[in-house]
């Protein structure tokens, strides 16, 4: 065979090569923009002996905003809370983000929330580490969530009674960094948060609290019903398992969805925003209804 037929061979399986990569590309950056710009909307129903004088009660659950502005994905879950109507709306810390921090744009995304019902809110460990750099600007934050409408809860409870007259009690405790150092620390300082809270048992108690690894904590404080965020469905997901979630580490336990330990159930978002990893794969924001 001449080097010349040799050379023609060689020239066509790289151009073969070389357009094979670009498809590769051009496909990958598709799906990129796919799963950053859209927006997964999950239905989750929840079954309690405790709770039949729930029934019909719609909860939508929001987690890790991180100030996003993105319109197509705000637009979309705004579409959906329009769509299903829920009674009451819950965001489970992180609406700001320590990185890239703006308020103003967590705070008129709260207040378009307010629009539609009750909102209520519990910080996570970007509002904690805002608040170490400008102590300030977060207790601010809080303030104006406050006028606009939002129930903060910190350390605290409040009553939200259905149309039937049921009273439901929603519980909310302080992201542990607040109130600790280091991850070391997050246990011990949990079951002290939820312990000052003097639940009982008799009810059935919701908490809104930023920490989903936290669970057997939840569960031996007797909540019924927990809601979380922070995972981030492990930033990037194959066949359906996280791959990494902060204070779990790699292949978390907890990333997405509905989990059920003894008598209390998590319910774990995914999250709207990023923040230090700026891409989600097989990993869409995520917003979560729950039914009774």
């Amino acid at each position: 065979m001449s080097l010349k037929i040799i050379l023609f061979k060689n020239k066509k399986l790289t151009k073969r090569v070389v357009i094979g990569f670009l498809v590769l590309c051009i496909f990958f950056s598709f799906f990129l923009v796919y799963d950053n710009f859209s927006l997964d909307t999950e239905k989750i129903s929840v079954d309690s002996e405790k709770a039949e004088s729930l029934k019909g009660l719609k909860i939508a659950h929001i987690s890790d905003y991180h100030n996003r502005k993105a319109d197509i994905i705000n637009n979309a879950l705004f579409d959906a809370l329009a769509e299903e109507k829920p009674d009451v709306i819950f965001i489970t810390g992180d609406l700001i983000d320590k990185n890239k921090t703006d308020i103003s744009t967590s705070l008129s995304f709260a207040q378009r929330l307010c629009e539609y019902v009750p909102v209520y809110y519990v910080t996570g460990n970007h509002e904690c580490n805002v608040s170490i750099e400008d102590q300030s600007a977060f207790d601010d934050m809080l303030r104006q969530l406050s006028a606009i409408g939002v129930n903060v809860l910190r350390q605290s409870v409040d009553e939200f009674t259905l149309e039937n007259g049921t009273v439901l009690n929603i519980y909310g405790i302080d992201d542990p960094y607040f109130h600790c150092l280091y991850s070391s620390e997050i246990t011990e300082t949990t079951k002290e948060l939820c312990a000052e809270l003097d639940i009982n048992r008799d009810e059935f108690n919701i908490l809104l609290a930023h920490h989903p690894e936290q669970m057997a904590v939840y569960e031996a404080c007797g909540f019924d019903l927990v809601f979380s965020g922070h995972a981030h469905g492990g930033q990037g997901r194959l066949l359906n398992q996280g791959i990494i979630a902060p204070d779990q580490g790699f292949f978390p336990e907890y990333t997405s969805g509905k989990y059920v330990k003894g008598d209390t159930t998590l319910i774990l978002s995914r999250g709207i925003g990023n923040s230090i990893i700026p891409v989600r794969v097989f990993n869409r924001s995520h917003l979560i209804f729950v039914e009774f």
